[in-house]
């Protein structure tokens, strides 16, 4: 599965750059009249950014059967850059094509809605781009005081405003509702697309597994251990290594949907517990949440153990950075028998959660090799001394180190497909 990785990723840009627009491009082509020949590529520019737009909000569902093959962060990564191409398309429809009146406010205002959106993103919601910039990552720090993670969900809702205003805008075309073959395609396609969209919401609201908080636990002066016991364990699928989505419909300001990695191998008990840093607005208020508070779930999310299912017999190499050590305990508890060299780092030793766990269960756990400590590995030194054959490398925590272990085990010989790494970029 590591080795189709990168090429699943190409199939799906391929699918939905090309392949999912390429019937309406064809209707448009054969419809058009020859009136509008001087504007027919700026119409078809249009017609390719209302697809990609509605292929984005698709990806915003959350389609778990994308998440087990490239990765939930790809899949948001997708999301962003279509975003954005799709806007830079709407830009060439827009500066070459012309209308009056309502068909043109219409669309002017998507364009502006889009553009606003776009750019609010881009700084908020967009992790694959802020965990790469220092200036947007300060930037988001003082603005979220202000724009709360409830806030900016809702606000990135109004995309399905700016879609509807095209939609009308493009029913407001005559000459484009004459071509039969292409208004059903574009009528089919926003009818799909809304039809997951609107179920998906529906189960979130009401279908969501059921879960009531039955303990907190403080781990350091910025991590809480919170821990949750299913109504129907059945209802959900969590393998070791995943992360869930936690919301508290009761709760002002929590009753938004956010992704927490599981601490512990979930079985039919039931219990699932998450470890939470107070960085955001939702972190710090979900850490004094009372005992006894209902929350929903949904989930779970990830690859870690897709790739371990794909290399059963191989030794691990497991890299963790601050919170990003959660996922990997339970993939050391679900992998008892397996070789493990855990290399665990934080900026300071208190926030070295789950260290004395670690070091017992190592004493115990003769397969666990334990290396911890508050500060930076060497990362070259220490890939030096590892020995590459037949080991999976799966790496969790933050961005500059995922990328600097990502470098280093590259530099060393490591293959591209014996390596992981599961950016939690959001």
């Amino acid at each position: 599965m590591l080795k189709r990785v990168p090429y699943v990723q190409g199939i799906v840009w391929l699918m939905v750059l090309f392949v999912v627009p390429l019937p309406l491009i064809q209707a448009l082509a054969l419809g058009l009249p020859a009136t509008y020949a001087s504007e027919s590529l700026a119409i078809q520019w249009g017609s390719i950014a209302y697809v990609w737009f509605l292929a984005a909000i698709y990806l915003s569902t959350r389609p778990k059967w994308l998440d087990r093959l490239i990765g939930l962060p790809s899949v948001y990564f997708i999301h962003g850059i279509l975003s954005i191409f799709a806007i830079s398309l709407a830009y060439l429809h827009k500066t070459g094509t012309q209308s009056f009146g309502l068909i043109k406010q219409t669309g002017d205002w998507s364009f502006d809605l889009f553009m606003g959106l776009a750019i609010y993103s881009l700084v908020f919601m967009a992790g694959w781009l802020t965990n790469r910039s220092r200036l947007l990552r300060q930037v988001k720090r003082q603005l979220e005081r202000i724009f709360h993670h409830e806030f900016s969900v809702w606000l990135h809702r109004l995309n399905l405003v700016a879609v509807l205003l095209v939609f009308i805008h493009v029913q407001l075309i005559s000459y484009i509702t004459a071509i039969t073959a292409y208004i059903w395609l574009f009528n089919g396609y926003t009818a799909v697309v809304m039809g997951l969209y609107l179920w998906q919401k529906y189960r979130q609201i009401w279908r969501l597994p059921r879960a009531r908080l039955v303990a907190t636990r403080r781990l350091t002066t910025n991590f809480v251990e919170l821990t949750f016991q299913l109504r129907h364990p059945q209802q959900l699928k969590v393998a070791a290594g995943d992360y869930v989505f936690l919301k508290f419909p009761e709760i002002a300001g929590l009753r938004e949907l956010h992704p927490f990695s599981v601490v512990n191998a979930v079985d039919d008990s039931g219990i699932v517990v998450l470890a939470i840093r107070g960085d955001g607005d939702f972190t710090r208020q979900v850490q004094t949440v009372s005992v006894g508070s209902q929350a929903r779930l949904m989930g779970g999310y990830g690859r870690f153990m897709t790739v371990l299912q794909e290399h059963p017999h191989d030794r691990l190499v497991l890299i963790g950075g601050g919170s990003g050590i959660v996922p990997l305990l339970a993939i050391i508890a679900a992998k008892p028998a397996v070789n493990v060299d855990l290399y665990y780092t934080a900026h300071t030793v208190g926030q070295l959660i789950y260290a004395q766990e670690l070091r017992r269960r190592a004493s115990t756990q003769s397969q666990l090799s334990l290396h911890v400590q508050a500060s930076r590995f060497d990362v070259t030194q220490t890939v030096a001394g590892l020995n590459s054959t037949a080991t999976i490398y799966l790496i969790s925590g933050p961005a500059v180190m995922g990328r600097t272990w990502q470098r280093a085990l590259t530099q060393h010989g490591v293959a591209a497909k014996d390596m992981y790494y599961e950016e939690f970029n959001w």
